[in-house]
């Protein structure tokens, strides 16, 4: 930060029915400032997927983080309907949410193993102090000693119906991002974590339609997770997976995609795609942008579809799929953000 910068304007927002008040600057979300607060606000996915954060604006003005109209009605819009996760405040606020009780579950956890993935992207294993219980597509918080804010990422590896006492992560390095700073600064292993979750409710869902996902970096993570716990399953269903890298250096976890797909109930298509791959390589595969890869698939209209990566992949991947004809409602997403997204609680 630069010795003239100034800081971000703070606002109060203000809960109707509980009369509780929360200060929240022009850069924080209105979840963020009440999880912060220790409020046990309602929320599921932080990412503006779910709806669970689902607030009444009484009073006052906000800006939208990203388009909620993909996920509220027009009703819950005229009716002032906003989502927390999604909007920071322009001015004080009065809003209307019925809080619940704080349910969150925190595990000591030690940092166990480290592999590079990529050359952005490590792989953060962490043995707990006892069994988490979460579901496939699901995320944690993860924290050390003095960091702000817990960062969020989401569970790489199968849930196991035991519970897991070591779980795994698929980490990006954040230029300037204070937790990855961190972690790629020096050998991590043996280094306490505190995990906190499971969080979200991006997970697949019964059905016999068949899938599509598409990811992109580090967001393999929660579909790698998807796919080797759901691998075994009697249901049978098709499916496709587009995944979107730079290069051929960014491709990775491609044998563990392969091993959780032969146990796959039905036919599975895995498709790589390379945006900045040189022209004069040997690459055999698909090239280009991964949203363009959809316009490809034939009968999309009858897919359900699960969407992880950064915010402009999801947003064109939303466009291509609505624009198939898929129903609002089978659509499932994550958008992988980071602090220069202005989303310090959403997962990657």
């Amino acid at each position: 930060m630069g010795l003239f910068s100034k800081k971000p304007k703070s606002f109060t927002v203000k809960i109707q029915s509980t009369g509780d008040e929360i200060e929240v600057d022009s850069k924080t979300t209105i979840l963020q400032a009440a999880l912060d607060k220790g409020l046990a606000y309602p929320h599921r996915c932080r990412v503006g997927s779910c709806t669970s954060c689902k607030t009444k604006l009484v009073d006052g003005k906000i800006k939208e983080l990203t388009d909620t109209a993909y996920v509220l009605s027009m009703e819950d819009i005229q009716g002032g309907a906003i989502l927390a996760c999604q909007s920071l405040p322009k001015c004080d606020l009065t809003i209307d949410v019925q809080l619940g009780e704080a349910q969150t579950e925190e595990f000591k956890g030690t940092i166990t193993r480290l592999d590079t993935l990529t050359h952005d992207i490590l792989g953060v294993t962490v043995a707990l102090d006892r069994s988490i219980y979460y579901t496939a597509g699901q995320y944690a918080d993860l924290s050390y000693e003095g960091l702000e804010r817990p960062r969020n990422y989401s569970f790489a590896a199968r849930s196991l119906p035991q519970g897991n006492r070591e779980v795994r992560f698929h980490i990006r390095k954040v230029p300037g991002g204070e937790f990855t700073e961190w972690l790629f600064a020096k050998d991590r292993i043996g280094t306490e974590l505190t995990v906190g979750g499971p969080f979200g409710d991006f997970q697949l869902k019964p059905a016999t339609n068949p899938a599509v996902f598409i990811a992109g970096g580090s967001g393999m993570a929660p579909i790698l997770s998807i796919l080797e716990s759901a691998g075994g399953d009697d249901l049978k269903r098709d499916a496709i997976y587009l995944f979107g890298a730079r290069t051929q250096a960014d491709l990775y976890a491609l044998d563990e995609v392969k091993n959780a797909t032969r146990k796959w109930q039905g036919k599975f298509e895995f498709i790589p795609v390379l945006s900045h791959e040189p022209e004069e390589s040997d690459w055999p595969g698909r090239r280009g942008l991964v949203t363009d890869v959809i316009n490809d698939i034939a009968n999309l209209s009858e897919h359900h579809a699960y969407l992880c990566g950064p915010p402009g992949m999801i947003d064109a991947a939303l466009d291509h799929l609505k624009a198939s004809g898929i129903q609002d409602e089978n659509i499932y997403f994550d958008r992988f953000t980071d602090s220069s997204h202005l989303l310090a609680g959403a997962p990657r």
